[in-house]
Formats: structure tokens, sequence, C-alpha cells
């Protein structure tokens, strides 16, 4: 909560309230519609393989034609592998957390109506990305343990540096997935050329 918090008044600070809004509530609850864009960052984790369809149907309603989504999880390396992300993350870190490879969440966007336009892996980004976390943790570990206990702390040391050997060792991954809904005629409002 306290990060939507931040992350709304860092919007309005810029002055870009007419173009973004964070909010802390269950997507389900969601009543608006005809939106330019939505980003799913680190959700797809946490709403079930099987609530895929519903999910990303749902965002798929609530774009207007045109109107593009990017989901960003984290993946296996296969469809195949097993979805939960093994019995401490589940105990300790994600309860419930399930993760599965970037083919299925490619076929449940395109099921949903989606044109998938483009896929990327960050594992590598993101495994850097743990290991400046974990350094960042070890310099400021006295102030970690005036805010969490040393048994919390532990923990989530753990989990980073288990998960940057798993992403630097391809066990994991971390993509985004960029997809659009078209217009009846297939306008799909995408450069030809893009610039990222």
């Amino acid at each position: 909560h306290e990060q939507a918090d931040w992350a709304q008044a860092e919007i309005e600070r810029q002055g870009l309230s007419d173009r973004a809004t964070v909010r802390f509530n269950d997507y389900r609850d969601l009543a608006e519609t005809d939106f330019d864009a939505i980003s799913s960052i680190g959700l797809t984790e946490h709403i079930g393989i099987k609530n895929y369809a519903d999910y990303f149907g749902f965002a798929y309603d609530r774009l207007l034609p045109g109107g593009r989504m990017l989901n960003h999880c984290i993946t296996r390396p296969s469809t195949t592998a097993r979805a939960s992300a093994g019995p401490f993350i589940d105990r300790y870190v994600f309860p419930d957390g399930e993760l599965t490879g970037v083919g299925t969440i490619v076929t449940e966007m395109q099921n949903a109506g989606f044109e998938i336009r483009h896929a990327e892996d960050l594992r590598e980004h993101y495994a850097l990305t743990l290991k400046a976390w974990c350094e960042n943790l070890a310099t400021n570990w006295d102030e970690a343990l005036s805010e969490v206990s040393e048994g919390r702390a532990k923990v989530w040391g753990m989990y980073m540096a288990g998960s940057r050997l798993a992403f630097e060792r391809n066990e994991i991954q971390l993509h985004h997935v960029l997809g659009v809904k078209t217009t009846r005629k297939g306008n799909a409002s995408y450069p030809l050329r893009v610039d990222f």
C-alpha cells in the first residue's frame, strides 16, 4: 500500500496526473474501461495459471481499440515445469505463487484477443538487479533491522540471493510480453519500427 501511495504522489509531483494513476486494489474491482494502456507488473505469478483466461480477458475488455497491455512477470524456461515456486518461497515469501513458461502467457493473451507485438526475456538484467539489492541489504543491514525482524531480513536476503542464482542459471526468467487490442479492421496503432 505504501508503494502505491508513494508512486501516486510522485506522479502528482511530476505533473502527470492526467496521464497515469497508481492504485492499491484487486484488479477485479476496477470498474473503469477505455484505457489506452495497462501494465501488469509481477501480478500473473499470484493470480494462478487457471485464472489467466479470465485475467487477460478482463484486461482486454478494459482497453480501447489500439490499446496496449504490457505483462511483466517471472517465468519458467518451459511450459511443462512445475508451477510452484518451491517450499521455501511458498512458505516465507510468496505463498501460492505459480510460474509458467512465456508460451503460456503468450497463448493466454492471444486467446483473450491480443495481438502479440513483442516478447523479451530480461533474466540477466534481473540477476544484476538482485545482485544490487543483496549488496544494498548487506550495506544497510542495521537500518533494515530497525524496520523488520532479523528473521524476516534473512529470509529476504536468502530469497534474493537464491533468485539471483536461478536467473543466472536460466532456472527462471523474466519476460515482458506486449499485446495490442486491434481495431475491427486490424489497426494496431503500433509503429512499423519501435524505438525501445
